[in-house]
C-alpha cells in the first residue's frame, strides 16, 4: 500500500505526516510526502521537532510531487485544505483522494514555544488519523469505503 501526503510547500504538515506514518504504520505501507510548490528546505523548527521524535531530520526534505511520478500512490492525502481539490498531475488521480485539513503550526505563531505546542497538537491529530488507517481492512473495502472511513477520523 503506497500513501503520499501532499501539501503546497512540503515543509511542515506533510513532512510531519510522513514521519508519523513511517513510525506507526506497518512495514507493508510505503510512505512519502511531497508538494506542488516545495520550498526545498525544512524550517529549523521542524528539523528540531523531528529530532525530538527520535528521527533523523536528514531523512526528510521538502520535495516536488513530480519526483513521485513513478510512485503511483494508492492513497493521496492532502493535509491542508488549500491543496485538496486543486488540479494535480494525472498520475495522482488514480489514488484515493482524502483531505485531512490540519492547522499549520508554522503560520499559527512566530513564537517558538507556541509553534512547538502547535506542532505537537498537529502530530497528535496525525497519529489519530494514522491509527485509523492502520486498522482498516483495506483489502476488503472499496475505494469509496476507504475514502469515507479516512475522511471521518476527525477528533
Amino acid at each position: 500500500m503506497k500513501v503520499l501526503f501532499i501539501s503546497r510547500h512540503n515543509t511542515c504538515r506533510s513532512i510531519l505526516a510522513e514521519a508519523v506514518a513511517k513510525r506507526f504504520l506497518p512495514a507493508h505501507f510505503h510512505i512519502a510526502s511531497a508538494g506542488s510548490d516545495p520550498k526545498g528546505e525544512l524550517p529549523a523548527f521542524i528539523q528540531t521537532y523531528l529530532s525530538a521524535m527520535g528521527l533523523n531530520p536528514a531523512d526528510y526534505r521538502s520535495k516536488s510531487w513530480e519526483e513521485f511520478s513513478r510512485f503511483h500512490p494508492d492513497i493521496v492525502i492532502s493535509v491542508g485544505d488549500s491543496q485538496h481539490g486543486e488540479p494535480c498531475p494525472n498520475w495522482l488521480a488514480d489514488g484515493i483522494r482524502v483531505n485531512w485539513d490540519l492547522p499549520n503550526p508554522l503560520t499559527l505563531s512566530q513564537d517558538p514555544d507556541e509553534q512547538e505546542k502547535a506542532c505537537e497538537q498537529t502530530a497528535l491529530l496525525l497519529k489519530h488519523h494514522v491509527d485509523t488507517l492502520s486498522t482498516l481492512p483495506i483489502d476488503s473495502l472499496s475505494a469509496e469505503e476507504i475514502k469515507t472511513k479516512l475522511s471521518q477520523t476527525a477528533l
